[in-house]
C-alpha cells in the first residue's frame, strides 16, 4: 500500500500537525517505508501447528501450605516504635 501526497495530508490533520508543501515528500516517503514493513509483518508466514505459549513446562507448581508458629503480641509490640495500648502507630501515607 503506498500513500499518495493527499493521503499523507490527511494523517497530518487527523494528527493535528501543520506540514508544509515542501515537507509532504518527505512524510510520504517515509510513511511509505512504515508501511511496506507492516506488510513484511502482515505477510510473514508463520505456522500455527504448534502454539508456543511458554518455552517452560510448567503445570499448576503449588507450595504446600506448611503451618508455622506466630509471634506473639508481645514480642510484636517491643519491636516498635511507635504505640498507643495495643495499637501500632505508622506514619501518615494518605494526603487529605
Amino acid at each position: 500500500m503506498k500513500l499518495n501526497e493527499k493521503q499523507v495530508m490527511h494523517v497530518a490533520d487527523l494528527a493535528r500537525l501543520k506540514i508544509e508543501e515542501k515537507e509532504i515528500q518527505k512524510y510520504q516517503n517515509q510513511l511509505n517505508d512504515i508501511l511496506t514493513e507492516i506488510d513484511k509483518i502482515f505477510n510473514a508466514k508463520i505456522s500455527t501447528d504448534e502454539i508456543l505459549i511458554s518455552p517452560i513446562e510448567q503445570i499448576n507448581c503449588y507450595n504446600e501450605d506448611i503451618e508455622k508458629g506466630m509471634l506473639s503480641r508481645e514480642e510484636i509490640m517491643k519491636n516498635v516504635k511507635n504505640t498507643n495500648g495495643d495499637y501500632i502507630i505508622v506514619p501518615r501515607v494518605v494526603n487529605d
